[in-house]
């Protein structure tokens, strides 16, 4: 999973498991979590969502978040989060 941080919100973005979807997961500035779906395969728009509190964080699972408030404490603009075994380390840029 990517997260980018853009103009202040920090988007997570990942594909489905069959590649068909892309699902970018929102938290703005203002603490609204947003769900955008973008249609690989097909020329389909589906319109933005807004979700709950904490939907990203349940979503994304526990170890994910933590690599993404690691991520916003050494203040870094994007950043793989995924988790892994094996002392993974997530990627920087």
């Amino acid at each position: 999973m990517l997260v980018e941080k853009v103009k202040g919100d920090y988007r997570f973005t990942s594909p489905t498991t069959d590649g068909a979807f892309m699902v970018m997961l929102t938290l703005t500035s203002k603490k609204e979590e947003l769900l955008n779906t973008v249609s690989v395969a097909l020329s389909a728009s589906f319109p933005q969502r807004k979700l709950k509190p904490g939907t990203i964080r349940t979503a994304i699972g526990e170890e994910r978040w933590q690599n993404f408030l690691r991520m916003k404490k050494l203040k870094l603009r994007s950043m793989f989060i995924d988790p892994h075994d094996h002392n993974f380390m997530p990627q920087r840029f």
